[in-house]
């Protein structure tokens, strides 16, 4: 009986990955995306299930990027260490947040392009309520995230915005549809045409790689190294 409890649980996990896959499919044309090919892997199955990194931990990287996109906005390093030190957040950089926050390198474009990643992490948090896949983040994301020039607190932004992290269930099918979508970049670009969609494909890439990471196992270390191959 035992066994076929388990059984069971691993034809549920195919079903979900199955229907996910079925509803980005349903979702390309309408995005301006071809339709991947057959062998494009599923993001789950039952001999490998989605495991969704612990909330706290999705709080602190998306607690992170808010102070790396800030950084590329032009907020002092000095500023950004002192407020990372006072949340206790200083052991959540990844190698280059360190390089960033110490002023030994300068950010680019490439850290400010992570406000898509934020915002897909603000998503996984329960702060937006949809991830659209055809529009950019939404002019609203600042007020979801600490106000840096105050140097609010995080006890205070955890009170104001009650950030709750989604379940496995809710993330798949997104980071299905997020697969698909840069697997079309990436085949665009190959074959020399332009890319499809109605987005920037900076902000589908940094988007996966946020929903990429949420559901990985190498922390914060990892964020800059999350693989993102097709």
């Amino acid at each position: 009986m035992r066994w076929s409890r388990g059984r069971d649980a691993r034809r549920e996990r195919d079903d979900a990955a199955t229907e996910a896959r079925r509803r980005t499919l349903a979702a390309l044309s309408g995005l301006g995306f071809p339709q991947p090919p057959s062998h494009l892997p599923l993001v789950a199955d039952a001999a490998d299930p989605l495991v969704l990194v612990d909330e706290e931990h999705v709080v602190q990287r998306a607690l992170v990027l808010t102070v790396r996109v800030n950084l590329a906005l032009g907020m002092p390093p000095e500023l950004a260490r002192t407020w990372l030190a006072e949340q206790g957040l200083l052991a959540s950089l990844s190698p280059r947040e360190r390089a960033l926050v110490s002023g030994a390198v300068e950010p680019d474009s490439s850290d400010e392009a992570q406000v898509e990643a934020l915002w897909a992490l603000a998503w996984v948090l329960g702060l937006v309520p949809d991830l659209d896949a055809g529009t950019p983040c939404g002019d609203q994301l600042a007020s979801l995230m600490p106000d840096l020039r105050t140097g609010e607190p995080v006890t205070a932004w955890r009170s104001r915005t009650g950030p709750r992290r989604r379940d496995v269930e809710d993330v798949l099918p997104v980071l299905d549809l997020h697969l698909a979508l840069t697997w079309g970049i990436t085949d665009a670009r190959l074959a020399g045409r332009p890319h499809p969609g109605h987005v920037d494909p900076s902000v589908l890439w940094e988007r996966r790689r946020a929903l990429e990471w949420t559901v990985g196992s190498g922390g914060h270390d990892a964020w800059d190294v999350v693989d993102l191959s097709t």
